[in-house]
């Protein structure tokens, strides 16, 4: 396995040296987000608050619903197309771990995608357990442990893969929606745009402050700050250097999870236009930047059946179907994965750190 990039001053801690407390209370309480994931404080207010509160909105729109006839669609799905949806969605996690070896490659950290794909199956075990995103800093914490890498360009590489994210998903959500509805932008709909646009321009912004703004308000802060914040901002821009193949592989990812969507309707024996399904499945992928719910639970699924009833006509209870028999596919099964992973990880630390 590769170790460190040769460029130690910016890569590695100096002997002797102490980090900024602040970043050194993220990277505890980054180490020990599985235990607050997956141990008793997962039901702690906080947690409970998170999954409550979407859940009585969610609750709340479909209290007229036929839950009775939804449930029988999801019973009566076919449990090939199923396992069809499971099998691309798992495809896309070596994907995912290639892309970010390519962007951490860009720092100078030779490492592979096989180096890296249980821990980004860990961070997303995290993410579908607690809120704030707190997957991501799991995983960058990690890859610090293992490799002995800077927290804070690992934390900036996770930034810019996210904002690449948002980049093509926006692309995506143009181009489907143009496809699927021509140049008319339906009213009910402009909710979905509206938010669409807010992500470009926060990605515009954010652009613009790590680039212009960060360099010029960095002098008024200490020494240490100056150093981490030159760590994060080169962990965003050089990563960008990686773009001609991790843009085609971040689109190759997101039609994945179109493809993922298009098995579950199929299930459930309902059809939608490929450009529609598109459309669906990136809209909804948009609320999962919120970091409110794990997972952006409670949001994405409202944001499902708005867009399937209001969009393209679907009954409710159908609607409501293709939500939880999706989330089923990529959150609870990631639960379920994710967990013995969990379990496996934590063993080979405990025995690690028995022999130390």
């Amino acid at each position: 396995m590769a170790g460190p990039a040769p460029e130690q001053d910016l890569l590695t801690r100096p002997r002797g040296h102490v980090e900024d407390p602040s970043i050194e209370r993220l990277a505890e309480e980054a180490g020990h987000t599985d235990e607050l994931a997956v141990g008793r404080r997962l039901f702690g207010w906080r947690e409970a608050l998170s999954i409550l509160i979407p859940l009585v909105l969610l609750l709340a729109v479909a209290r007229n619903v036929d839950w009775g006839t939804a449930l029988a669609t999801i019973r009566g799905s076919n449990p090939v197309l199923v396992l069809a949806a499971l099998v691309v969605y798992y495809a896309t996690f070596p994907i995912r771990a290639r892309r970010w070896a390519r962007l951490l490659r860009e720092g100078g950290l030779r490492l592979l995608g096989r180096d890296l794909l249980e821990i980004i199956m860990l961070g997303w075990f995290v993410n579908c357990l607690a809120p704030a995103k707190l997957g991501d800093l799991y995983r960058s914490y990690l890859v610090k442990q293992r490799f002995n890498v800077s927290l804070s360009r690992t934390v900036g590489v996770v930034v810019a893969e996210r904002l690449l994210d948002i980049f093509v998903v926006f692309a995506l959500l143009v181009v489907g929606g143009y496809i699927a509805f021509g140049r008319t932008v339906l009213p009910d709909l402009r909710l979905v745009y509206l938010s669409a646009a807010l992500l470009g321009l926060f990605i515009v912004g954010a652009f613009v402050g790590v680039y212009f703004v960060a360099p010029r308000v960095a002098r008024f802060f200490p020494r240490e700050v100056r150093r981490i914040g030159r760590l994060f901002r080169e962990g965003v821009l050089h990563s960008f250097r990686a773009l001609p193949e991790a843009g085609p592989e971040t689109v190759v990812i997101w039609l994945a999870e179109a493809g993922r969507l298009a098995f579950v309707l199929a299930a459930l024996g309902l059809e939608l236009p490929i450009s529609g399904v598109i459309f669906v499945a990136v809209a909804s992928s948009l609320l999962t930047t919120v970091p409110l719910t794990p997972a952006g639970f409670g949001f994405v699924e409202l944001a499902v059946v708005y867009v399937l009833t209001t969009g393209f006509g679907l009954p409710t209870h159908d609607a409501i179907a293709v939500a939880v028999l999706d989330r089923l596919v990529s959150v609870f099964s990631v639960i379920v994965i994710g967990g013995i992973l969990y379990v496996r990880h934590r063993r080979r630390e405990s025995l690690l750190n028995s022999r130390r």
